[in-house]
C-alpha cells in the first residue's frame, strides 16, 4: 500500500496512512482554510467600516504587560492532580473553563483566565462561573469571546474593568499567518488552550509552558475513565458513539494544530513546552515541571 509521510519540523515525520487518507486531510484543511479567509474577510471589512468591534482596543491595555516573563497555561486534563501547583505561586499563569473548582486554585490563583468556549453563551455552563471567579480571584482579568459581547446575559460583563473580549479564528494550515494581535481577529488554533498561547504571545512572553494538557480526553470518555481533574466530563453523559465520531473530527483538528502552531513559534524564536508526561501531548517539547519553576 503505497503511503505518504510529511516532513513537519526537525526529525518529526507525521505518517498520513495511503493517498486517500491524505486527500482527506488535504481536503479538510482546504475547507477550514476557506472558512477562515471568510471569516478574515466579514471581521475587517466590520473593523474598518463599522464600530461593532470598538470594544476591541481596550484589549492593548494587555500588550506586553509581561514581557519576557515565563508564562504558565493549565489545563483541566486529571493529570493536573499529579502536580503540585503551590510552585505557581508568584508565577504568572493562565487558567482555562471550569479551572478555578481546582481544590488546588487557591494556592496561587491565576493572573488570567479564559472561557471561549460556546457552552457558556448557550447555557450548557451558566455564567455565574464568571461571578465566581471575580469573588474567589478579584484581580483575575477574564478574557471573553467577542462573539458574545452583544449577547444580552453577557451584558452587565462589557463595562467590567477586568474583563476582556478576542475576536477568534483558526491558524492556517497553508499560510504564515499567525495573528496574535489581541485588538484586532485573533489566530487561535483548536481549543481555550491555543487562544491562551496567542494571548501569552501578545503579553510579551517568549517561554510559554503548558501543563495539564494530555490530549486524550475523547479516548478515555469514550472508556468511561475520567477525562478532567474532577472526574468524568458531566457535558458527555448521553454521547453515543456518532456523537463521539463527531468530536473526534474537531480533535483531531486540534492535534494537527499543535503541530502547526509549534512550527510557528520555532519560526518565531518562542519557546513553548509540555510539562505533563501523561498523554499525547509531543508537539512541544517536554520539560520537567519542577525544572520548568525553579
Amino acid at each position: 500500500m503505497n503511503k505518504k509521510k510529511i516532513k513537519l519540523q526537525g526529525n518529526v515525520t507525521l505518517n498520513q496512512g495511503n493517498n486517500f487518507n491524505f486527500f482527506v486531510i488535504f481536503f479538510d484543511n482546504f475547507l477550514m482554510e476557506l472558512k477562515i479567509q471568510i471569516k478574515n474577510f466579514k471581521f475587517f471589512f466590520l473593523y474598518f467600516f463599522t464600530k461593532k468591534f470598538f470594544f476591541l482596543k481596550k484589549n492593548n491595555y494587555l500588550k506586553n504587560i509581561f514581557d519576557d516573563e515565563k508564562i504558565f497555561i493549565l489545563g483541566n486534563g486529571p493529570a493536573i492532580k499529579n502536580y503540585d501547583l503551590s510552585k505557581l505561586d508568584k508565577k504568572i499563569s493562565i487558567t482555562v473553563n471550569r479551572f478555578y473548582k481546582n481544590p488546588k486554585y487557591q494556592s496561587f490563583k491565576s493572573n488570567i483566565h479564559i472561557f471561549i468556549d460556546d457552552k457558556l453563551a448557550n447555557g450548557t455552563w451558566p455564567t455565574t462561573y464568571i461571578d465566581n471567579i471575580l469573588e474567589i480571584n478579584p484581580d483575575c482579568k477574564i478574557i471573553l469571546n467577542a462573539d458574545w459581547y452583544y449577547l444580552e446575559i453577557f451584558s452587565k460583563y462589557r463595562n467590567e474593568k477586568n474583563i476582556f473580549w478576542i475576536k477568534l479564528n483558526l491558524i492556517s494550515s497553508f499560510f504564515d499567518n499567525f495573528k496574535t494581535d489581541l485588538t484586532k481577529i485573533v489566530s487561535m488554533g483548536g481549543g481555550v488552550v491555543e487562544c491562551a498561547i496567542s494571548l501569552s504571545i501578545f503579553l510579551g512572553s517568549k517561554n510559554l509552558n503548558i501543563l495539564g494538557v494530555e490530549g486524550n480526553g475523547i479516548s478515555r470518555l469514550m472508556c468511561n475513565q475520567d477525562s478532567h481533574f474532577d472526574g468524568e466530563d458531566g457535558d458527555y453523559d448521553n454521547h453515543n458513539s456518532l456523537m463521539f465520531a463527531n468530536d473526534m473530527i474537531s480533535s483531531a483538528r486540534s492535534i494537527r494544530q499543535w503541530h502547526r502552531i509549534s512550527h510557528l513559534l520555532d519560526k518565531r524564536n518562542i519557546n513553548i513546552y509540555n510539562l505533563t508526561k501523561e498523554g499525547i501531548l509531543d508537539a512541544y517539547e517536554y520539560k520537567s515541571f519542577d525544572i520548568a519553576t525553579k
